[in-house]
């Protein structure tokens, strides 16, 4: 594992620096943690490379490698590997006049690459959609509300929501100086849940600061409100683009931790599923 992350890490870093200075393309790397429950955990290093053909539309490529452990029978057992593959193609279009709006959407297609036997992955293709709309009532003031859901297969949704769920965000970024912004978000699962995930309600908090014209550092953090929800989930990226960033909110929380672990299997209703010690693995 500390290979994979190290090989990962050093990888993302040479791609980060060289393409700082260039306007069309851009790159980072986060790593986080999540705590689920009593009997699982989840520690991910995400990166992703992003190429912005016109300045309304970006193509997004999110590699990971994942460490999951699950208490099963009073043993701990744990897997590393790379994680489901998401693909990302995202439009956004601002507007003129009054808190100058912007609107946003993107098409997700999750590759299987991971192992589904060990944990890993899903297994199987998703393919999943995500919208939203931002506004600025201030000049250091941003509001935004956002879904994402699945429209087939597991892979789509991140381990951090229901597969079957829709997923709305409500967040605030403010603009504390120059260099850095604070965010504080809600999220919610809404709709159907499954026999193996439930429904999912975290608050979050997260800040950015940009270093010299490009880079930036982030640092973002949720804490579950239901007993169903993700204990705890926090990581830290790099780089001149985050995973999950969206157009409609370019602070979210919520969203950069989202698809910074959406590579895994899901968390589980409230307990250890016992995916990742399937037969195979």
């Amino acid at each position: 594992m500390r290979v994979q992350l190290s090989s990962l890490a050093l990888l993302a870093a040479g791609v980060v620096v060289p393409l700082a200075g260039q306007s069309t393309v851009s790159a980072g790397i986060t790593t986080g943690t999540a705590r689920f429950n009593s009997e699982r955990s989840e520690q991910a290093v995400t990166a992703i490379v992003q190429v912005r053909p016109r300045s309304w539309l970006s193509l997004s490529a999110i590699p990971s490698v994942l460490h999951v452990s699950d208490s099963v029978a009073g043993q701990t057992v744990s897997h590393s590997g790379l994680g489901d593959l998401p693909l990302v193609i995202a439009a956004d279009h601002p507007f003129t006049g009054a808190w100058s709006p912007v609107v946003g959407a993107a098409l997700v297609a999750t590759v299987p690459v991971g192992n589904a036997s060990c944990g890993l992955g899903s297994g199987e293709m998703g393919y999943g959609v995500d919208g939203g709309i931002g506004v600025a009532p201030g000049a250091r003031w941003r509001l935004s509300a956002s879904a994402s859901r699945s429209l087939g297969g597991l892979g789509a949704q991140s381990s951090l929501s229901a597969p079957h769920a829709t997923a709305l965000r409500v967040e605030g970024g403010y603009d504390v100086t120059d260099r850095w912004t604070a965010d504080l978000a809600l999220g919610a699962d809404v709709g159907s849940s499954d026999s193996s995930q439930a429904l999912s309600r975290v608050v979050g908090a997260g800040a950015s600061y940009r270093i010299g014209s490009v880079l930036s550092l982030t640092v973002d953090a949720t804490h579950g409100l239901t007993t169903t929800s993700p204990r705890w989930v926090f990581s830290v990226g790099l780089g001149t683009a985050f995973v999950g960033t969206s157009p409609v909110s370019p602070t979210s929380s919520l969203r950069r931790l989202k698809t910074g672990f959406g590579g895994g299997v899901s968390r589980g209703g409230g307990r250890s599923t016992g995916r990742t010690v399937a037969g195979g693995c």
